[in-house]
């Protein structure tokens, strides 16, 4: 009997615990060190002003936004220092002129060391800053400057040392100019130098088409072809006075011809019928290297303006070409020896001299050899009267 009251006591007992709620509880944490370096692991070291200012460098060669810089046994000021550097790097380095929209830091004191962050707001991609070229010579610079022509690069940027202003839309225009075969659009160049000032600096070119260039490409196969049905039109003919009056037919069969001034004045001279003085120049001198005819182009003025036209060779003489006026005015090739082109002004010092075909010398004059004198006779005395005989009877 004290057994079944003693568990019914203990079931009692157990039924009001269980039906208490708990008044409080504990929670336990792993425990955080504040204060401290969140990614210690990603931080790069400096001990002076050299690798301070190469860390914060490294950070923008890499385009990284944030950067982590942990400085210990400093030999200098860190705060004044860390705002020198970051000056330095963001106007005054070419890389951080360039690439830098702008930079802010924070500096922090751990017990022992420096903790500084490193926040950069770029304006160029790490795609862009990784493309930069290094160059250090003028030849270098005018290779880089064909090859992206040729290619319609549409932007470049160049790292160059020992910098000398160089006339880079001069070079560009100079080369598309002695290039119209593979140049089939002069481009609009636009140059941008970081920082302002400085032997080494970096320069950024932007190359400014109107045409894509796979359109470019395209015309430039077109131009090609043209030339080549040039030199097939004439390949029966021998002597340069055959030849040229062939090569202006082959042309005005083409098209009809308008004047007009494009962005790709080869192509329209030789595939769409647009008469602009200097696509035809170009086109003349072309199919005139391609048909073995001796031949220049010309860059003076007419009537005060800028002009271009051709000297051509023929048959040992040289004479002007004006293919715009041909094509619009006269209707036939002419050619005009220096003393035709009054209104047309060049540097007689470039180009050969266009005189006119000498006359042929005249017979000389021979003089018959004088005779040879000859003795005169006297003549001869009359005879004197004889008398006259009498016949016998």
């Amino acid at each position: 009997m004290k057994r079944i009251i003693l568990l019914l006591a203990l079931f009692l007992l157990l039924t009001g615990c269980a039906s208490q709620k708990p008044t409080e509880y504990v929670s336990v944490t792993p425990h955080i060190e504040s204060g401290g370096q969140s990614d210690a692991d990603d931080a790069v070291t400096a001990e002076n002003y050299l690798s301070l200012k190469n860390a914060i460098l490294g950070f923008v060669q890499e385009g990284q936004p944030e950067g982590t810089i942990r400085v210990t046994s400093y030999d200098g000021d860190v705060e004044a220092d860390l705002t020198e550097a970051a000056y330095e790097v963001s106007k005054l380095d070419p890389l951080g002129a360039y690439a830098i929209d702008y930079m802010t830091h924070d500096c922090t004191l751990i017990v022992s060391y420096y903790e500084i962050r490193i926040h950069i707001t770029f304006r160029r991609t790490a795609e862009e800053i990784a493309a930069i070229e290094t160059i250090s010579t003028q030849s270098q610079l005018e290779a880089r400057l064909q090859s992206a022509v040729d290619s319609c690069t549409g932007r470049l940027a160049l790292r160059i040392s020992s910098y000398r202003d160089p006339d880079i839309p001069a070079m560009v225009a100079e080369y598309c100019a002695a290039n119209p075969r593979t140049v089939m659009e002069m481009p609009q160049v636009a140059v941008s130098v970081y920082p302002d000032s400085g032997s080494v600096r970096i320069v950024e070119i932007e190359f400014l088409y109107t045409e894509s260039p796979d359109v470019l490409m395209s015309k430039q196969k077109a131009v090609q072809e043209s030339i080549d049905a040039a030199a097939e039109y004439i390949r029966y003919r021998q002597t340069d006075q055959d030849k040229s009056p062939l090569l202006f037919t082959y042309l005005t069969e083409r098209f009809s011809y308008a004047a007009g001034e494009t962005a790709t004045p080869l192509y329209d001279a030789l595939c769409g019928g647009v008469a602009d003085p200097r696509g035809l120049a170009q086109a003349w001198q072309l199919i005139c290297d391609q048909a073995g005819v001796e031949c220049y182009t010309v860059n003076g003025m007419r009537a005060g303006e800028p002009y271009a036209w051709n000297i051509l060779c023929v048959d040992g003489y040289y004479r002007h070409v004006d293919l715009a006026y041909c094509m619009l005015e006269s209707g036939v090739l002419t050619l005009w020896t220096d003393q035709d082109m009054g209104n047309y002004y060049w540097n007689p010092d470039q180009y050969p001299a266009c005189e006119p075909i000498p006359e042929p010398p005249a017979e000389p004059v021979v003089n018959p050899e004088p005779e040879e004198p000859t003795e005169e006779v006297p003549p001869a005395e009359p005879a004197e009267p004889t008398e006259p005989v009498a016949e016998e009877p």
